[in-house]
């Protein structure tokens, strides 16, 4: 009972007189876990975003320029009793052209030298089914398609091809992943070994006196599980500021509100960060202990 509190001071001594080195170690776990945080951070908000898309299932329906008033009102209020439609609404050459102009201020003149009409009226419709088919899209967006509608527009081709580039970009991100992990973990390894090297003395002393290999390893775990965590904090202190400073900024710049506002990591994700950090910390204590007694043999 008596060997845990030897081994915790035998920690807390080495965590002191290596604090540089530790520091250092610290840092590159942190820094690979920021980079992870990022990309992680990322791919949060991107799926967010593509949840929000295919759960508002949105039609454009655009009218033929012949097509008068008051049947425009006609198709609005038959495509409304559709079971299928949870709203309907008509917009006009007008409101088009006015929602256009609010959208980019330069197109504003164009459209006024081209004049009314340049652009057609729509009836915009959000269906109720949220897990709609791209077959059954399809065929309902046929359905209604006609001379007086000759054009139905709603990007699900768009939305499918981004989510075949978000599968790649997530194969992508988890190969450059365990890259810098590896990297890490080979720079963390050689940090560590310089504190092992450093008390090269106390430990061929422990080992002739009798001391277990257990024993003599088990301060350089807990140092490895401390600068984990502590290479995790500043990780994570890290990601808050750029999600406060920098993705918060874009989102004002850019008025990025397509459904789903930026996000920080859900706090399962941040907990897996620190138990990344812990295991790169860990395993690069044990790495570098079983070196130095290969080389020490």
């Amino acid at each position: 009972m008596s060997t845990l509190p030897h081994i915790l001071r035998r920690t807390r001594r080495s965590l002191l007189e290596n604090a540089y080195l530790n520091s250092v170690a610290a840092a590159i776990i942190g820094a690979a876990l920021l980079m992870m945080g990022v990309y992680l951070t990322v791919q949060v908000n991107l799926n967010a975003l593509v949840s929000t898309w295919n759960s508002d299932v949105h039609v454009s329906a655009y009218f033929a320029p012949e097509v008068p008033e008051s049947r425009r009102f006609l198709l609005r209020d038959e495509l409304a009793k559709d079971p299928q439609v949870a709203q309907v609404r008509y917009v006009s050459e007008a409101e088009a052209a006015a929602w256009l102009s609010s959208q980019v201020e330069e197109v504003a003149p164009v459209l006024a030298e081209l004049g009314p009409g340049v652009l057609p009226a729509s009836l915009e419709v959000t269906l109720r089914s949220a897990e709609m088919s791209e077959a059954e899209l399809n065929t309902w967006a046929a359905g209604i398609q006609s001379a007086e509608l000759p054009e139905v527009d709603y990007g699900q081709e768009w939305i499918d091809r981004f989510n075949s580039f978000l599968s790649m970009l997530k194969a992508l991100g988890a190969g450059l992943g365990v890259l810098i992990l590896v990297a890490a973990l080979f720079v963390v390894t050689n940090t560590i070994y310089l504190i092992v090297y450093n008390r090269r003395d106390e430990l061929e002393i422990q080992k002739l006196v009798g001391a277990t290999h257990g024993y003599i390893v088990a301060p350089f775990l807990f140092e490895g599980v401390v600068q984990g965590l502590v290479g995790a904090a500043g990780a994570m202190g890290g990601l808050w500021a750029l999600h406060q400073i920098l993705f918060t900024r874009l989102a004002a710049q850019f008025q990025m509100g397509a459904g789903a506002e930026l996000l920080f990591l859900p706090p399962e994700m941040l907990a897996t960060l620190a138990l990344v950090g812990v295991l790169l910390g860990v395993g690069a204590a044990l790495v570098a202990v079983q070196r130095f007694w290969a080389q020490a043999a």
